[in-house]
């Protein structure tokens, strides 16, 4: 039952969303229904809610003053509003009669006065698209069983079956020295951008080593010209951020990397403020704190997690330091051997996002933390070349997409699971109803990874046994608490 309750609790978040009433019910004549429930307290207070936004509103309560029994009945007396009760009694049925009453707004009342928007669309029964909607949903929905039955086959073999002897323990880095790697794909205006601070913080000691992507301008023509000091590596063929970056890995010969993307500037004593940190043998990496345009704290490196059916990491501001989710792809410093026992960042992801947040996730598993050090700081125009090469609506759903393949590759604990499957039901049904495309091309894009992430499944047993609600819990910056305490002011 506890697996079944936290499932329908993950669907809930999908499906129910708090709201101000007044943002839903604005009609000044409206006929509304009320069902689910026969606690008169309770359905006195929201008529009184419900009255005070729309005073010539008719407001009728299944079982008391509603004559119309019948789904059809109900459906012939054109309700605007239904208000499904979630406090005192429940009446499965009067809530499923509800819902199925064709309103165009559904709410719920619940405990503490509370008020949520049901996102579903009224049910048409007569309209061949929304039935073609529903049939859809529900063959996506059956097609994501796929992954989770493989997952739990391969789950249940992890218990019958020997993994063998886990891969050796790398120590604190042998030296300081750091080779600065900048992937780029056709990115030129961005060079005098991002360059000039990166060499002067670079000096003599350090390397800055340029990655150029294929690209199909002059970039590295430029560079070559321009910055002769720059090490410069130049790929034949397209392999995405984690395919570029694995190269410049390969061909650099320090202890430490820093991989800066080219719409970021380095600010002066980057690397004095980090490199301390690597005193410390369960160091994996350090991100800096970053700085958008206008001030803004949409992205700030001080990263903590969330699971909500899927794992979303969130930006808390950037008041200490201490423990994150992960060292972000653009504004860090990585201990080579720990990448590389890690087995370096998974290609299965490009062209873009979640590379580093599976990096920094594998790594809690094994033990070893990623840091952010305020002190450390970067400039980032935020998708300053991902919205103008991709487009931001093909960037969210390729981050989505590779969340569902990090869950494949990565999640263990049952819950999780069982909210997962949830989730991507729920917001599957929910889009899809409502003519939106988003979850469902993640899904049909991440489908054909399927044998190949769980087959990577297997070898992550090897690299580390911590449980996931552990590291959820552990790669979580002190901040957040402070974050989540404002917010509930």
């Amino acid at each position: 039952m506890s697996l079944l309750a936290e499932a329908a609790r993950a669907a809930g978040n999908v499906l129910v969303t708090p709201v101000i009433l007044r943002e839903v019910v604005r009609k000044q004549e409206s006929r509304t229904l009320i069902v689910g429930s026969r606690n008169p307290a309770s359905i006195e207070a929201a008529e009184a809610a419900l009255r005070e936004v729309a005073p010539d509103v008719i407001v009728e309560v299944a079982g008391r003053d509603a004559s119309a029994k019948s789904l059809l009945g109900l459906r012939r007396r054109r309700y605007d509003v239904v208000c499904l009760m979630l406090t005192g009694e429940g009446f499965l049925g009067e809530k499923l009669r509800g819902l199925l009453a064709g309103a165009e707004t559904v709410v719920a009342y619940g405990a503490n006065a509370s008020w949520y928007r049901v996102n579903l669309p009224p049910v048409q029964l007569l309209t061949p698209r929304w039935w073609a909607r529903a049939i859809l949903s529900c063959l996506l929905c059956l097609a994501y069983v796929r992954p989770m039955v493989a997952m739990a086959a391969v789950d249940r073999l992890r218990t019958l079956l020997p993994l063998g002897r886990p891969p050796a323990e790398p120590g604190a880095p042998a030296g300081r020295q750091v080779t600065f790697i900048v992937p780029t794909y056709n990115q030129r205006e961005l060079m005098d951008f991002c360059l000039p601070p990166l060499l002067e913080e670079a000096g003599r000691e350090h390397t800055v080593m340029l990655v150029d992507d294929a690209s199909r301008d002059d970039t590295a023509n430029y560079v070559r010209q321009k910055y002769p000091q720059v090490r410069l590596v130049r790929l034949t063929r397209n392999q995405g951020f984690a395919g570029a970056v694995s190269a410049g890995i390969r061909r650099s010969k320090t202890p430490l990397f820093s991989l800066i993307n080219t719409d970021v500037q380095v600010r002066a004593g980057f690397l004095s403020a980090i490199l301390p940190h690597f005193d410390d043998p369960q160091t994996l990496a350090v991100c800096s704190q970053i700085e958008l345009p206008g001030g803004s704290q949409m992205e700030t490196g001080n990263v903590a997690p969330a699971w909500s059916g899927v794992l979303e990491p969130y930006h808390v501001p950037p008041t200490s330091g201490g423990p994150i989710l992960y060292a972000g792809g653009a504004s860090s410093v990585y201990d080579r051997a720990k990448y590389e026992a890690l087995g370096g960042f998974e290609k299965i992801y490009r062209p873009l996002y979640f590379e580093d947040i599976e990096l920094g996730y594998r790594a809690w598993r094994r033990g070893w933390e990623s840091l952010f050090e305020p002190e450390a700081s970067v400039f980032h125009k935020h998708r300053a070349w991902v919205g103008t090469r991709y487009g931001n609506a093909f960037a969210n759903e390729t981050f989505l997409r590779n969340g569902l393949l990090f869950v494949w590759k990565n999640v263990r604990d049952r819950t999780m699971l069982a909210q997962h499957f949830s989730y991507v039901c729920a917001r599957l049904t929910k889009e899809v109803l409502n003519g939106e495309g988003t979850m469902a091309r993640a899904v049909l894009r991440a489908l054909p990874f399927c044998g190949w992430m769980i087959a990577k499944r297997w070898g992550e047993y090897r690299r580390g046994d911590r449980p996931d609600r552990d590291i959820i819990s552990r790669a979580r910056p002190p901040a957040a608490d402070e974050f989540v305490e404002a917010g509930a002011q």
